[in-house]
Order: structure tokens, then sequence, then C-alpha cells
């Protein structure tokens, strides 16, 4: 379930009873619904909604701005080269602006970066191959400040150890600071301070957690005890579509996957063909759109 936008609990429990309630026998398959769905959203809006840890390079062209992808921008490494990346120069802060060119809404993750050049060292970006290079997390959300969500509870194992993977909290089926019950599910995207984890098993008996260490480009490092553990919150329309897609997709296995769905009430027949109608309309603003 690598970066899954839901949970199998979160659709097991959009599910109808007969499935939520009295077999475990779909738990593989819906696993694999989750990081299906969840890639074909991606692919459908041409962004990703989980974060990355990585360096990427761009191809500047002597102008004062450039366009990158979507950038979390929390702890940039911004460098410059004047040689087609042989050698690079960090920016200092005052070298340069971040800012969301299409919305100007500061709480989205940035996709351009301009040269200060009122406080700056620099009139433009060098031009050549591979003559800017920016390390960061990478990732397109509406609400940078609130992606991760404190679970309200703590590494208990004394300490997490590098490369250990069970990790012990104080109470794994408990609310969230947002009401999530529980705090802790299969599938989960998890932080301990700059190591993103995996959640692959829950034993709520025990409290602890079966975990995937260093996702997503970060570092398997050891962590003491009392260490806050944070939950990624993808946006939740793309959290609500991923549902809806999962279990339209659950169902259409149930029928033989076959293209067609009756409404006898209504007198209504459907064709399936692509996302699911109500997931594509909660996915509009977050679809991203060529120009030119």
């Amino acid at each position: 379930m690598a970066n899954a936008y839901l949970t199998e609990r979160e659709m097991r429990d959009a599910l109808p009873d007969s499935i939520r309630v009295s077999t475990t026998k779909y738990d593989t398959l819906l696993r694999r619904l989750a990081e299906m769905v969840s890639r074909a959203i991606d692919r459908h809006c041409h962004y990703k909604f989980y974060p990355t840890l990585e360096t990427r390079y761009y191809d500047a062209k002597g102008r004062d701005y450039q366009w990158i992808d979507d950038l979390m921008a929390w702890d940039p490494l911004i460098e410059v080269s004047s040689d087609n990346g042989s050698t690079y120069t960090a920016l200092a802060a005052t070298d340069y602006f971040l800012l969301r060119a299409d919305d100007y809404n500061t709480l989205k993750t940035f996709n351009k970066l301009i040269v200060n050049i009122d406080t700056g060292n620099y009139s433009s970006f060098y031009a050549g191959q591979r003559s800017l290079r920016i390390t960061d997390i990478w990732c397109h959300h509406d609400d940078r400040a609130n992606a991760w969500e404190d679970s309200l509870d703590s590494v208990q194992s004394n300490p997490l150890a590098a490369g250990a993977t069970a990790l012990v909290v104080n109470d794994s089926d408990g609310a969230t600071g947002w009401g999530y019950i529980p705090r802790f599910a299969v599938g989960q995207l998890i932080r301990i301070e700059s190591e993103y984890c995996e959640i692959g098993g829950v034993d709520h008996g025990t409290n602890t957690l079966t975990i995937v260490r260093a996702r997503n480009g970060t570092t398997d490092v050891q962590h003491i005890q009392d260490r806050q553990i944070d939950i990624w919150r993808p946006p939740h329309p793309v959290k609500m579509a991923a549902i809806i897609q999962a279990v339209r997709q659950m169902e259409r296995g149930f029928q033989g996957f076959g293209d067609a769905r009756a409404t006898p009430e209504i007198g209504q027949l459907f064709y399936m063909k692509a996302l699911d109608p109500e997931a594509q309309t909660l996915l509009v603003p977050y679809r991203k759109i060529a120009v030119g």
C-alpha cells in the first residue's frame, strides 16, 4: 500500500456490512485497490499527493524566474551552477522567492522560483544544463502547514533503533486530534523526526506498529523515546475520491467487472470507463491543466 491515499480501514468502513464486518478474505485485495486507485488519481490529476525527499535538476534559461515541480519548501536547499552542473553554489534565503504562480494561495505548495533582485546576490539564474539544483520535499498539497497531523502519540520503544520494524506507541486505537479512530492503521505514512515510515501492521493489544523504514527518500535512523509521531494527510477531497473509486472498483468486481451498472429505480444505465464521476468532480480543483 505504498503511498496510498486511503487505508484499508477507511475503504472497509465505506463497504456494505457483509464485507465490512463478517469477513477478512478481501483484505489483500483492499490493500491492492488502495494503491491502484491512488496511482490512478495521480495520473488523472498529473500531480502526486504524497511527500518525497529528493534532489531535482532544472535547465535554467538565464531568466529571473524558473518554473518548478510542486515544492513543500519546509527546508529547501537551492543551488545554482554556472558550469552546467559541474559545481554548485547554495543560494541564501534572501536570494530568492517561492510562490504559487497559478493561484497566489500561500497555503499551497510552491511551483515558481524567482530571483530576489532587491536583497539577493543574483539578477537571474544561470543558463545551462542542470544549472539549478533543488533538494527538498516534493508534493502537491493545498495546506502545507497541516499536511502532517500530530497523532497525539509518540515513540515508546526505548529507543526505536535504526532498522527496527516494531514501533511501540501509547495508544494505537485512540483518537487523533481530528477525532479519527483508530489513530494508526495499515497503509498510513507516518513521520518520526525527519524519517518517513509506512505502517504495515497494527497490534492494538500490544500497541505495536509494524513499520517499513526510510520511505520516500528519507533515512533510517534511531529515534529516542517520546519523539512525536505525525500522520500524513493528503487533501481531503483526494482521500474521498480515492474511497469512492476503490469502493466502485470493489463492487464492479462483484458483478464480474461488467462495464455497465443499472439503476432501475430511476431508469438509468451507467457505463463506467474512467474514474467515477463523483470522484472526478472532487478532483477538479486538484488537476493540473496544460497551458500552451
